[in-house]
């Protein structure tokens, strides 16, 4: 059998706010190639991001814990007979076995590690509090499992990119993510987890697995996913090299430590393909928003040689306005009049979705608008134009419904009015939509939590 996957590169970064406050890296990354029963060669990609702060003042640690322990899990298991009846087998183990496994031997790790440098107080897992992403990919299939912050994009050799998993846990802790620190850490993998056969006939196509670091430095998904296509692509590579690039992304983008592990089957194993470069955006020192870029999701510009600039609020700056979306600019102003062309807009069905979406998932919408708080702060201080989302409703309606809900007394250059709280602020645009009051409670919390413009 031939295998499709080339070795997975990989990179882990101090984020630029740990650097300026003296902190280590808090994430950590792991690719392995190991072989099973048959001499199969199975690639392995684990990525950790450990919780930082007081609490969790051993997280680095944790973290790097997390993904040697995975190793070892993975390593075992391919060791001895495929677990079940073939890949059902598998199925369930990704979700179950290896779950217990690597929750069971993290926890020894851990106390180990401590009992050999106890520190203030007793002992807690929650000192070494860290999420874990892992994929493991075989000649016959491709699988995922983990939990916590991470996301995982599929990229294909045109270019497109989409977002396979992300958190979406109402049981979280702190920040609302899962931790391999909490007692029921190991029934939270099953959410995660998916198995992908693994056809002789499909496309060639990337895997792209990171920390939240990555995303939290694109102000909308669409951004995301063409930086993520872009790396898939060997955009780095070409560029100079991973690491660099991540140092960028974390410096302009949202401080944060910053990981990226990128697997290749086929020919986007053999280097770098012609995927989308990050278009050009204003960065932190640029005044005014960036500027429209009419570029489709479905049609990436070739790949060119040069670095991308990645602007701190928008990682990539895409307007990415569909033919028949610009509906929402003129609808979404905060009037009552009635839109003639919503019953057939792509963007305004994407838009009504995504409020039945979020509204029937009240406990996730911390977490799901804690993602997009480079946005918030975009649009606040006007280096976002709301009237781009709005026309991108179709690719990112998350996107656009947080920009239709920028409160006009938060606009800038706005006039000052009488000062409301933000529950009271109108919300006409929303509330034709179907928006239920915890949307739209959450939302006001994000712009009272969104900084002004600093002082000219």
């Amino acid at each position: 059998m031939v295998n499709r996957w080339a070795a997975p590169i990989a990179a882990s970064r101090a984020g630029a706010a740990h650097l300026r406050a003296g902190r280590p890296c808090q994430d950590a990354v792991l690719c392995r190639e190991l072989r099973d029963t048959d001499g199969q060669p199975v690639m392995l990609m684990a990525v950790a991001d450990g919780h930082g702060g007081r609490r969790y003042r051993r997280s680095e640690v944790g973290s790097r814990l997390a993904c040697e322990t995975a190793l070892a899990v993975v390593a075992d298991a391919l060791a001895a007979a495929p677990p079940g009846d073939g890949e059902g087998g598998w199925s369930h183990w990704l979700a179950h076995d290896l779950p217990e496994a690597v929750q069971r031997r993290w926890m020894e790790a851990v106390q180990e590690h401590w009992q050999s440098d106890p520190g203030e107080g007793g002992f807690e897992p929650l000192l070494y509090g860290s999420t874990l992403g892992l994929v493991v990919m075989t000649p016959r299939w491709w699988g995922h499992t983990g939990l916590g912050d991470w996301d995982l994009v599929r990229v294909e050799p045109d270019g497109h990119a989409r977002l396979l998993e992300q958190e979406n846990e109402p049981t979280a802790l702190g920040e609302a993510t899962c931790s391999l620190c909490q007692p029921q850490a190991a029934s939270l993998f099953a959410r995660r987890a998916a198995l992908h056969p693994l056809a002789p006939e499909e496309r060639d196509f990337a895997l792209v697995l990171c920390t939240d670091g990555i995303r939290k430095s694109c102000a909308t998904d669409a951004d995301f996913l063409t930086l993520a296509a872009w790396l898939a692509g060997g955009g780095a590579e070409a560029a100079g090299d991973l690491p660099e690039a991540l140092d960028r992304i974390s410096r302009e983008g949202s401080g944060d430590d910053v990981t990226v592990a990128i697997g290749r089957a086929g020919a986007l194993g053999e280097g770098p393909v012609s995927l989308p470069v990050p278009a050009a955006v204003t960065g932190p020192s640029a005044v005014g928003p960036a500027p429209a870029q009419a570029v489709q999701a479905s049609h990436p510009r070739p790949l060119s040689r040069r670095r991308p600039a990645i602007g701190r609020a928008v990682a990539i700056g895409l307007a990415l306005a569909a033919a028949g979306a610009g509906w929402l600019a003129l609808v979404w102003p905060r009037t009552q009049a009635t839109p003639q062309v919503a019953p057939i807009s792509p963007g305004l069905r994407a838009a009504r979705a995504e409020v039945e979406r979020l509204c029937n998932q009240p406990a996730t919408l911390p977490l799901q608008l804690r993602r997009r708080r480079e946005l918030f702060v975009a649009l606040r201080q006007g280096r976002q134009d709301p009237g781009q989302l709005k026309a991108a409703a179709a690719t990112d309606p998350l996107a656009a419904l947080i920009a239709a809900d920028l409160p006009t007394d938060q606009r800038p250059n706005a006039p000052s009015p009488a000062p409301q709280p933000a529950a009271a602020q109108p919300r006409r645009a929303l509330q034709g939509l179907g928006a239920c009051p915890a949307l739209l409670e959450a939302l006001s919390r994000q712009w009272a939590l969104t900084p002004a413009l600093p002082p000219p």
